[in-house]
């Protein structure tokens, strides 16, 4: 009698012999979900690409639509330093046009100085009313080189005046805060005492401001000039940190929302890139209480006219400079601007 027991039966070579037919019919089903993932992944990241597209194409449109002017600047070189003059038109009460009394009179004069590693930076502002010697126009007020010559004899102003290069320049609508504020969800500003403003009552302590009480908050009658700077500062300020904390740039609709608030309210110099728009918003959300520090240009009054203190201001320029405005900041607390300004 032969030996069969070492041969293979055909009819069960085909996988039907009890060891297959048990392992055989699970692998389907995984190799089924498996092609239903990589065909879903594959399908989100498609949208997921669309949604980035649309976003950047919106956000690119918003861009373009920014006035530009032509202003003289330093156009920024890749991994150094940037500096951004930002002025402000008129909040105030008033509306006079004349030099001293002017769109810019009550308007911020601001440095936006973000270091060379792109990490932190600082904000300085300089009295609009201090005085400094303005090419072709000797020494008066610095806001009345925009009145005399435009952005681009601030430029060159500030420029002489710090030897800091200008790599931009930006002018901020005061009147159209509001739409940055609304586009940000509002944003908290602390006050130390009660008081009012064009008839609205903001208590002691934290207030959440909507556009139309921040254009209150910064316009409030009875500030000085200071004053009026410390409050328009620290809606710069509230705005940076709204911008740090909310992640308003990870979602593609609130960030449409946040540059389409910026495009609104600004004029830009005309080598101004659609893309440094967006990285105009970043710089703001950069000088949040954790990477940025404020300060005001140190300054004296001398017969009701305000001068900048020398030695100090000179320190503080060649801080920016040096990308060491928080040194200067801690060696020098009482130039910071307040978070909580009356």
């Amino acid at each position: 009698m032969s030996d069969t027991s070492g041969q293979i039966d055909p009819d069960r070579s085909v996988g039907q012999g009890p060891a297959e037919s048990q392992v055989a019919p699970p692998a389907r089903p995984k190799r089924r979900g498996l092609r239903i993932t990589l065909v879903s992944l594959a399908s989100l990241a498609v949208f997921l690409g669309a949604v980035a597209v649309a976003g950047y194409l919106s956000v690119n449109h918003l861009a373009g639509d920014i006035h530009r002017t032509p202003v003289k600047v330093t156009k920024p070189v890749a991994g150094k330093a940037t500096t951004t003059l930002i002025t402000g038109s008129d909040i105030g009460p008033t509306s006079a046009s004349k030099p001293g009394h002017g769109p810019a009179s009550s308007g911020p004069i601001m440095l936006l100085h973000v270091n060379a590693d792109g990490r932190a930076g600082g904000m300085v502002s300089i009295l609009p009313e201090t005085i400094v010697p303005v090419p072709g126009h000797g020494q008066t007020q610095i806001n009345n080189a925009l009145v005399y010559g435009g952005a681009s004899l601030l430029v060159q102003t500030v420029e002489q005046l710090t030897h800091v290069q200008i790599n931009h320049y930006a002018q901020v609508n005061l009147t159209r805060v509001n739409n940055v504020i609304n586009a940000v969800g509002g944003v908290n500003v602390t006050l130390p005492e009660t008081t009012k403003a064009v008839g609205h009552t903001f208590p002691a302590g934290v207030n959440h401001l909507d556009g139309r009480t921040a254009i209150y908050y910064a316009r409030q009658p009875s500030l000085t000039e200071e004053g009026r700077v410390l409050r328009q500062q620290s809606l710069f300020r509230a705005v940076a940190a709204r911008l740090a904390n909310a992640h308003l740039f990870t979602n593609p609709i609130t960030m449409y929302r946040v540059i389409d608030g910026f495009s609104s309210s600004l004029t830009v110099d005309a080598a101004f890139t659609n893309s440094d728009v967006v990285k105009f918003a970043n710089q703001f959300r950069l000088m949040n209480s954790r990477s940025g520090v404020f300060v005001m240009a140190p300054t004296y009054t001398d017969s009701g006219k305000t001068y900048l203190s020398s030695s100090l201001a000179g320190q503080l320029w060649t801080a920016i400079s040096q990308d060491s405005i928080a040194a200067f900041a801690k060696k020098y607390p009482y130039t910071v601007t307040p978070a909580a300004p009356h």
